[in-house]
């Protein structure tokens, strides 16, 4: 298997730091520490990524950015392989799954495709979690990094960056989305998550589960009428070629995508290795936050130039509320509970959630 510039963050990334178990997580995956693994000057070490978006786009900065880091801290004794847009026609939960039992090396994608198999991540899927960016960075870095990272490590993954990808804003073929009523009847693509379903159906929409790699054929065959992606995302997808005409600027759910590897890799790697690579990709995510800041409204001016009506959500108290009263209670068993959520909340210094205060 092994054949395989800079705003620095204030907030120290200790993704990587070793912390406490958290009580809620997946089941674990049994570990198996193969020989330490070191490169050598005849066989450098090829590590495998796949990426589920287009080279032009987030994932394709912080692939890049993590790639050319590595490669040059090992003097290229150690390379890693891009492939992108899922790789070998498969979607991105799939390639999580791969990475998770060993078969693949990394992996970059959308929060809510590794939800499935790290259920506590499914916090960061709540629909209003964060308001500005600034709670966006407090989420992945320090104490609250070190919590997510936990989760992941009991499910035989280690997340080696955050991808920032700006909030989620809804778009569709069909009218300008102004409030919840003009939600309604409306079809949506979601991901392999519970929470985004839910959520799309306490806003008025029917959520339909699609693979994100067959989004761009769903919305031009007109098997849906909308997705959600922030304006660089859209941009990089082409989604207005697939007849995607408005999008609605609305804050409720913030697109993380992590970079993770195989744990059971990880561990197999000399410490030299391992050294590089957490090193990667704290660089790679400041990289990603940078890049995000600079190029999403370059993006949206793009687009409006292209004929897409953008409109901007003045007021989302109505939504905020449904999302705090409806959507929270619903899914909160799915991510290990008010416990579990209550717990991630706290180590981001947010107020904690109190289900019977929202009622």
């Amino acid at each position: 298997m092994l054949r395989k510039t800079v705003l620095s963050l204030t907030l120290g990334l200790l993704l990587l730091a070793p912390s406490a178990r958290a009580a809620d997580s997946a089941p674990a995956v049994p570990q198996e520490a193969a020989p330490a693994a070191t490169p050598t000057e005849k066989a450098p070490l090829v590590l495998d990524m796949i990426l589920g978006d287009p080279e032009s786009s987030e994932m394709g900065v912080l692939g890049n950015d993590f790639k050319k880091f590595v490669e040059k801290a090992s003097n290229n004794t150690v390379q890693v392989k891009l492939a992108y847009g899922g790789g070998l026609g498969e979607d991105e939960a799939f390639q999580f799954h791969r990475v998770q039992t060993g078969k693949l090396d990394m992996a970059l994608g959308g929060i809510g495709n590794l939800v499935p198999m790290v259920k506590p991540l499914g916090v960061l899927t709540l629909p209003y979690l964060f308001f500005t960016l600034d709670d966006v960075v407090r989420g992945t870095t320090g104490k609250p990094a070190e919590l997510l990272n936990s989760y992941a490590e009991k499910a035989g993954l280690r997340i080696l960056a955050w991808t920032y990808c700006g909030f989620r804003y809804i778009s569709n073929s069909k009218h300008p989305i102004t409030s919840l009523e003009d939600m309604r009847g409306l079809r949506f693509r979601v991901p392999q998550s519970i929470v985004m379903i839910e959520t799309y159906r306490a806003f008025g929409g029917l959520p339909s589960t699609i693979a994100w790699n067959m989004t761009y054929n769903a919305l031009k065959h007109d098997l849906v009428d909308g997705q959600c992606y922030d304006y660089s995302g859209f941009r990089a997808m082409k989604f207005k070629d697939a007849g995607q005409k408005y999008i609605t600027e609305i804050h409720y759910l913030y697109n993380l995508q992590p970079l993770v590897i195989s744990e059971r890799i990880f561990k197999s790697l000399s410490p030299e290795v391992q050294k590089i690579l957490v090193d990667a990709g704290r660089h790679a995510q400041e990289q990603s936050f940078q890049y995000q800041k600079e190029c999403s409204e370059e993006a949206k001016q793009e687009l409006y130039k292209e004929g897409v009506k953008i409109t901007t959500l003045h007021d989302e108290g109505p939504w905020r509320k449904v999302a705090r009263e409806k959507v929270w209670p619903r899914v909160a068993e799915s991510m290990g509970g008010r416990e579990s959520i209550n717990a991630y909340l706290k180590a981001c210094d947010l107020p904690l959630w109190n289900p019977e205060e929202a009622q």
